[in-house]
C-alpha cells in the first residue's frame, strides 16, 4: 500500500476597521465554537487520477473563540471528523490518502481596542508569531438581516480588499471580534462567508460564561516575522515541494512518482 500525504495550507488574512459604540451590554465576554467548512478543489495527475471521484469535495473543522471587551483569542477546537485518513483501491492496489491542515494549531490573537492582530503560525512543524499592524478597511452594511444560532444578525461587506467577505454580526454581543482575527463591526461576527462560499465559518454554540480568563493569552512561541516574511517562506516552500502549479490556498496538485 502506498501512502499520499496532502498539505493542506488555508490562509486567511483579515482586515478590520474601527469599531462604533455599542448601546446593548447582554453579553461581553465568553466563548463561541465555531465550524469552518472549506470547499476543497483538487488536480490529480498519472496513477491518481482514477481516484479524483472519491476525493472530498470539503474540510470541516471545529474552532472555539475565547472573548473579553479588551481581547480575544481564535483556536482549534475539536475536529469533529476525528481524522482526515481516506483508504483508497483500484486494480487490487491500495492508495491511503491523509489530509493535512497545515495551520490546525494556529492561534489568533486579536486586541480589540488598537485593532491588532498577532498569529502564532505552525508551518511544516516549524513556529512562527506574525505581528500585524492596524489595518484601515471599511465595512458596508447592506440592510440584510439572518439568525444565526438564535441571534438576529445584520449583513457586512468588507470593501477594497482582494477577498470578497460578508459577515454577519450582532449587537446582542457587543464586542467588536469575530472568527479567523476578523472584527471592527458594532457586534460579534457570526458567521463569514468569504470569496462566495468557498470557505464559510458558524457559530453553532455561544456560551456567555468564560470560566477561565487566563485562555486569552497572548501567544508567544515561534520565531517573529512579519505577515509578508511568513508568506514567502511559505511560497518558497511549495516551489519546493512542487506546487508551484496550485491556484490558490485549496488547491492540491498530487503527483505519484514509482
Amino acid at each position: 500500500m502506498r501512502t499520499i500525504s496532502i498539505l493542506f495550507c488555508a490562509f486567511v488574512l483579515p482586515l478590520s476597521v474601527k469599531s462604533q459604540d455599542h448601546q446593548n451590554q447582554s453579553i461581553t465576554s465568553g466563548k463561541i465554537i465555531y465550524q469552518e467548512k472549506t470547499k476543497l478543489e483538487f488536480r490529480l495527475e498519472g496513477d491518481a487520477a482514477q481516484f479524483a471521484d472519491q476525493m472530498p469535495r470539503e474540510q470541516i473543522s471545529a474552532k472555539i473563540l475565547y472573548f473579553n471587551p479588551e481581547y480575544s483569542l481564535y483556536a482549534t477546537g475539536e475536529n469533529p471528523s476525528g481524522n482526515d485518513m481516506m483508504n483508497m483501491k483500484s486494480h487490487g492496489e491500495g492508495i491511503s490518502i491523509r489530509m493535512i491542515n497545515d495551520g490546525e494549531k494556529d492561534l489568533i490573537y486579536y486586541d480589540i481596542k488598537n485593532s491588532k492582530k498577532t498569529e502564532q503560525k505552525e508551518f511544516m512543524t516549524r513556529k512562527f508569531l506574525v505581528d500585524e499592524q492596524p489595518v484601515s478597511a471599511e465595512w458596508k452594511i447592506t440592510g440584510n438581516f439572518r439568525a444565526i444560532s438564535g441571534y438576529n444578525c445584520q449583513e457586512a461587506l468588507l470593501q477594497d480588499t482582494s477577498k470578497k467577505v460578508s459577515a454577519w454580526f450582532t449587537t446582542l454581543i457587543p464586542v467588536s471580534s469575530g472568527p479567523a482575527g476578523f472584527g471592527g463591526l458594532p457586534g460579534m461576527i457570526l458567521q463569514l462567508e468569504i470569496n462566495n462560499g468557498k470557505k464559510v465559518i458558524t457559530a453553532t454554540t455561544i456560551d456567555p460564561t468564560l470560566s477561565d480568563p487566563t485562555l486569552i493569552t497572548k501567544p508567544r512561541e515561534g520565531k517573529k516575522v512579519t505577515a509578508e516574511e511568513f508568506r514567502k517562506i511559505v511560497d518558497e516552500k511549495r516551489k519546493e515541494m512542487g506546487e508551484e502549479n496550485g491556484q490558490g490556498d485549496n488547491h492540491v496538485v498530487i503527483k505519484i512518482r514509482n
